[in-house]
């Protein structure tokens, strides 16, 4: 992010002051800020060079790391300021006893925490170096993109910044080689958004949210390879048994010949030479080690669990390729969304097709995300995990909701055994169509009913459910929370 691009992010964030820290996450080198009185959350983003609200609860590290472990030393006190100092890329938080500063201007940022003007922590080795708070030249937070737009536009720079700036904060977000990149106005430089939200940071949560996943969604793919190959040597492997059980009939031909000539057969041989059963004579291997009898008794053994492996071969190749073909889609559908990776956690699990992580005992568990709509409590569930849980806990008259016939979230309005009126219904369904596959089309099917008719078939995979009665409502996916 740009200087101005952080003074809008700013002017977004400071509906937070004077809130309270009620906790810190970090997540690798991304902190989060979470707030109550009035409620909401804070990202600062070293890595990924930004900072704004948002609304992303990612799952975090049983063991907070030593930076986060000083910022929650922090809790419970005030936000009392919150700023930038000046055009620089430079965030500074104030607590009761001492600040945090976000600092974007090194290579790769860095987070410190100072107490007593001293630095008590930080994310990585490096010395703050102080800013004169009094320089407000705007053309300080015009950075290479910004300035090279400027240029195209044939607009001085000083005067396009304070332009920019007089607007009032919108998301666009934009696709580029280089991957998502949010702006607070229409870039023509980046040609046309792929979407449009009502505020900056939102757009900005999409980019980060991207991110985030970016390096667990390799490590599923990584996975995912590793159940095709799997699948595709199980494959070869069927079709060498298949060439294998051709043989049937040569082996029980040579059994029943080795019996025929029993007393014909010397022991001791390694090939023998007799009439086969028109006359002819044949000639046959034989394991000098074992007697003629024995052998043949064991070709016809081989020869029933050969005739049985070849039966079962048909079902088990029809299986392995409907795998393959589903695996390759999901696939698929994780290079073009990668933030779907949780809600097919589930069926992934079911195929081996999960990375295997240790997890502590004393994890926290990740909560669902809440909303409240019109007073009613809404739930949106992160994974399929989450899915399942807000299933079991649901009660029979509060509605639940999911995206027609797409992988995404289940979303659970607390009826609390009232009528919920059809803006809240409305405002959930757009919900399911967002935290789905289905987000950014313009009409998205939402499948709701009472939880009473919502059932996890045993042994099911995670998130996967059937509906004994249900509804369709029509939305937008383009409606971001």
């Amino acid at each position: 992010m740009e200087g101005i691009e952080l003074r809008k992010a700013v002017e977004e964030a400071l509906v937070l002051k004077g809130a309270r820290l009620s906790r810190a996450h970090q997540v690798e080198d991304v902190l989060f800020l979470r707030f109550f009185g009035p409620s909401g959350s804070l990202v600062l983003d070293p890595g990924g060079k930004a900072f704004h609200l948002t609304s992303l609860r990612p799952p975090t590290p049983a063991q907070p790391p030593p930076l986060c472990q000083k910022i929650r030393e922090f809790q419970g006190q005030r936000l009392l300021s919150l700023e930038q100092v000046g055009f620089e890329r430079v965030i500074r938080l104030t607590f009761a006893e001492g600040e945090i500063i976000l600092d974007l201007r090194p290579r790769r940022g860095n987070i410190f925490v100072i107490r007593d003007g001293k630095i008590t922590s930080s994310l990585r080795e490096g010395e703050f170096v102080p800013i004169d708070k009094s320089s407000s030249d705007i053309l300080l937070g015009i950075g290479p993109g910004l300035g090279r737009l400027a240029q195209s536009l044939g607009e001085d720079p000083k005067v396009f910044g304070e332009k920019i700036l007089s607007l009032p904060p919108r998301g666009f977000l934009y696709r580029t080689e280089k991957g998502p990149v949010a702006s607070f106005f229409p870039r023509s430089d980046l040609g046309k958004p792929v979407q449009e939200f009502s505020s900056f940071w939102e757009a900005l949560d999409r980019v980060l949210e991207e991110r985030l996943w970016l390096g667990f969604t390799r490590k599923v793919l990584s996975a995912i390879d590793m159940a095709i190959r799997r699948r595709e040597k199980a494959l070869l492997c069927l079709a060498q048994e298949e060439e294998e059980a051709k043989e049937v009939q040569k082996m029980k031909e040579k059994a029943d010949l080795i019996m025929a000539r029993l007393s014909e057969i010397p022991q001791g041989k390694s090939e023998v030479t007799i009439e086969d059963f028109l006359g002819n004579p044949v000639t046959i291997a034989l394991d000098p080690g074992k007697p003629p009898l024995l052998q043949a008794q064991e070709l016809y053994e081989k020869i029933k669990k050969l005739k049985r492996k070849l039966s079962a071969i048909p079902e088990r190749k029809r299986a392995l390729e409907a795998e393959l073909e589903r695996l390759r889609r999901v696939k698929a559908e994780i290079l073009e969304r990668p933030d779907l990776v949780p809600y097919l956690s589930g069926e992934l699990k079911e195929f081996g097709a999960w990375p295997q992580e240790e997890k502590s005992k004393t994890e926290e568990k990740p909560k669902p995300r809440h909303f409240l709509i019109g007073g009613f409590p809404v739930f949106v569930g992160r994974s399929a995990e989450e899915n399942d849980e807000l299933v079991r806990k649901a009660k029979p008259n509060d509605i639940w909701l999911h995206a027609r016939e797409v992988p995404g979230a289940h979303v659970l309005i607390r009826s609390g055994g009232k009528a919920v009126p059809e803006e809240v219904l409305r405002r959930a369904a757009e919900l399911a169509a967002w935290f789905s596959k289905a987000r950014g089309e313009r009409k998205v099917e939402v499948s709701y009913t009472e939880a009473r008719y919502v059932r996890k078939p045993r042994g099911s995979p995670s998130g996967r459910v059937i509906l004994l009665r249900e509804k369709v409502l029509v939305v937008s996916g383009e409606e971001a929370p």
